[in-house]
């Protein structure tokens, strides 16, 4: 088993988890080029939450017996 690749999936679990936390806070606008600005929220929110669910699937797929609390924070130590 490569606890490694597991750390790298966790890792990176956490972080859309908490760039979604984010954005329920937060107001994301983009400007195409000589267009008007737009709010971009929800399309970036739902975008993170599908990438999201995707690899919490994966690790499931790959570590069925490990949980995301087997490794504690934090994931890399130095």
């Amino acid at each position: 088993m490569d606890h490694q690749h597991y750390v790298e999936i966790t890792t990176r679990i956490r972080s859309l988890r908490n760039f979604c936390e984010f954005l329920t806070t937060a107001v994301i606008r983009d400007q195409p080029e000589g267009a008007p600005w737009r709010d971009i929220t929800a399309a970036m929110m739902e975008r993170e939450r599908r990438e999201l669910g995707q690899l919490e699937r994966l690790r499931s797929r790959l570590y069925p017996d490990l949980s995301e609390e087997d490794i504690s924070p934090p994931l890399y130590s130095h």
